[in-house]
């Protein structure tokens, strides 16, 4: 194989070792202290007592989570009931536009939006307008994520744009959405169309050139 070619596979390698080690999912879970401290600045960022907050209240429900962090990715599942009318849209588009570069930033990314088409069992869906899973890359990242001061200021769009929201995590026991797969097969793609170009570009220019 020429210089080339091994180039070119040598770049998609590193390409896909850098999404990789972006993408990750399987980091170290949160210490006890580490814990403390992001709760501690939750607490001061959003003028908060985790003693007093409410059950329910995302505060709480972090502080019981992070003893049983195991660092690995996770899905929130995301059950909103939207505010209606043009501010609700304009505030919804912002607030999307603040919070998905945030996503990113940390491997983190929406994998399900869709909206309810009719109830087949219970009445609890009649509630809802909109159901969105994100996938976290870890813990660590989401809360991380709560206390961008970025995020901060995108609260006001997120509570113009729904009139109530549920979310819950958790780590699926079987699923197809398998990004890391996904990307690996693209870049095999990639490379062996690139290839194949390099490939035809110098048998052309061997042609061209019988001499050289």
């Amino acid at each position: 194989m020429t210089k080339a070619k091994w180039i070119w596979i040598g770049f998609l390698a590193i390409l896909y070792a850098g999404f990789w080690a972006w993408y990750g999912g399987n980091g170290d879970p949160l210490t006890e202290a580490e814990g403390e401290e992001l709760l501690s600045r939750m607490e001061q960022m959003y003028d908060l007592d985790r003693d007093e907050a409410p059950a329910g209240s995302m505060l709480r429900n972090l502080t019981d989570m992070i003893p049983r962090d195991d660092g690995r990715e996770f899905y929130a599942v995301n059950l909103e009931t939207r505010k209606q009318g043009p501010e609700a849209i304009a505030a919804e588009e912002e607030y999307t536009g603040r919070v998905v570069p945030l996503l990113l930033a940390r491997g983190s990314h929406p994998v399900f939006l869709s909206e309810p088409a009719g109830l087949m069992l219970g009445e609890y869906g009649k509630e809802i307008d909109r159901v969105a899973v994100i996938r976290y890359r870890s813990l660590r990242d989401l809360i991380d994520m709560i206390l961008d001061p970025e995020m901060v200021d995108a609260r006001e769009y997120k509570y113009g744009a729904l009139e109530h929201t549920e979310v819950f995590i958790t780590r699926p026991t079987l699923t197809f959405v398998q990004v890391r797969l996904i990307v690996g097969l693209a870049l095999l793609i990639l490379a062996w169309a690139g290839l194949a170009a390099i490939g035809r570009r110098e048998k052309r220019s061997s042609r061209d050139n019988p001499a050289g």
